[in-house]
């Protein structure tokens, strides 16, 4: 037996539906489907659509706005980042800029993806895994690669 089921009394199963529950209530959908651990820095900044899907590992840096549509899939090891440095300016810390992220209705993004600031993704995209998306993605389309790049346009 685990040591929060001899602390609570409450198994894993209950913790983790309830876990879901709590950030499908905190993020004001119905149907989200998560897979803990994960990471959201911000809950204040970030929007998700219904049914949805969230992996382990995700993190989600929203220091601005991202805004995911319905029925996403973001598999395990996904990073969202709004935020990043000016690398010309040192301390490199001394200045942060977030810009927002919007990714469409059904995108499929793969594992260990990496979504960089101010990226538009388009509906019903896949993202493929490891791949390093630095620019807008177009709907209907498979980007791969690092930088991602476009490999198929996909008839729907």
């Amino acid at each position: 037996m685990r040591l929060f089921d001899k602390l609570f009394g409450v198994s894993c199963l209950i913790t983790h539906k309830l876990k879901r529950y709590c950030y499908a209530k905190r993020l004001g959908v119905s149907n989200l489907d998560v897979y803990f651990p994960i990471y959201i820095s911000n809950f204040d900044n970030l929007r998700i659509g219904d049914k949805c899907a969230i992996a382990s590992f995700v993190n989600i840096n929203s220091g601005a706005l991202v805004t995911i549509g319905d029925n996403t899939i973001i598999a395990a090891h996904v990073q969202i980042t709004t935020s990043t440095h000016n690398y010309l300016k040192v301390p490199y810390r001394s200045e942060r800029n977030d810009k927002p992220i919007i990714i469409g209705n059904n995108v499929w993004i793969g594992s260990a993806a990496i979504i960089m600031p101010g990226v538009t993704i388009g509906d019903n995209a896949v993202i493929g895994a490891g791949s390093l998306v630095n620019k807008d993605v177009l709907e209907n389309t498979l980007v791969y690669g690092v930088p991602a790049k476009l490999i198929k346009i996909l008839e729907h």
